[in-house]
């Protein structure tokens, strides 16, 4: 590692972009406890230096995370044959994304993380284009993990997809005010359906959901979305039954829905049986 006095001239030597991969790299080592020996000096300045050139693009684009989305735009362009490829391997299309197909596509996306880790989220938001449904994602957490513990699935590589799904109802919400705003009922009834949909997923997908940071998240979410159904039906008489107020939009009320919940109680109940057994075995 240069000297206190020459680390300025060793990293004006180097490229803007190659100032900016190393220091992506020294804080990655820093964030796994392994960072290198004399490097806190070196860290500091270049921090120091882009977070100037943060202030600077703040001014031309008027948001404090440009700086943040050129960075990622940077990974995306050095991992774009990683991702590619991927691309070429999945389906144009999910429409069942059952044990099967989330096999598959975890080992794809296993071979995609030990290619360059950083390149996860991106190759998860483009395997969520193909999916028809795209709570599905969270199957990728799910099923890596070794019960529904959320724990358990917190801890798992593709976590991340539980905050991609949340972040999709956060759009939704939005997408459910301007449909509201518009007068456009029936899209604003796809929407919620869709909402509810979800919000049902993860939290019977996932055991003790609600005492998460994830599950906090999602109350929130769910609030200001009842807020927003409860302002519409408010505008009509008390004796006039509106389409958002339908019980009908919460499909795991329906005696369908509930027998597809037992199917997955069931099934869960077969492969933690199996989880178990096989702890046993190799204990």
């Amino acid at each position: 590692m240069p000297e206190p006095d020459r680390i300025q001239d060793f990293l004006q030597r180097l490229t803007p972009l190659a100032r900016n991969s190393l220091l992506t790299e020294l804080e990655r080592l820093e964030a796994c406890d392994a960072a290198v020996p004399g490097s806190a000096t070196v860290v500091e300045k270049l921090r120091t230096e882009f977070a100037l050139a943060r202030t600077k693009l703040a001014i031309y684009t008027a948001s404090c995370a440009a700086y943040d989305d050129a960075t990622k735009m940077l990974s995306v362009l050095r991992a774009r044959d990683v991702l590619a490829k991927l691309g070429d391997a999945l389906p144009a299309k999910i429409g069942k994304f059952d044990d099967a197909q989330v096999t598959k596509i975890s080992a794809l996306l296993d071979g995609v993380r030990k290619a360059n880790a950083e390149t996860v989220p991106f190759a998860l938001a483009l395997v969520a284009t193909r999916l028809k449904t795209h709570w599905h994602l969270i199957r990728l957490a799910t099923k890596a993990a070794p019960s529904k513990d959320v724990a358990d699935v917190a801890a798992t590589p593709y976590a991340v997809v539980v905050s991609m799904v949340l972040d999709r109802l956060e759009d939704s919400r939005s997408m459910l005010r301007i449909a509201l705003r518009n007068n456009r009922v029936l899209v604003a009834k796809e929407i919620l359906t869709e909402i509810y949909d979800a919000e049902y997923a993860l939290q019977v997908r996932i055991d003790r959901f609600d005492q998460s940071d994830w599950g906090k998240r999602l109350q929130n979410l769910m609030s200001a979305i009842s807020a927003l159904v409860e302002a519409e039906v408010s505008r009509f008489p008390d004796n006039v039954d509106h389409v958002l107020a339908s019980r009908s939009l919460r499909s795991h009320q329906s005696l369908a829905g509930r027998l597809t919940h037992l199917a997955w109680k069931g099934r869960d109940a077969v492969s933690d049986g199996a989880a178990y057994w096989k702890k046993l075995i190799n204990a």
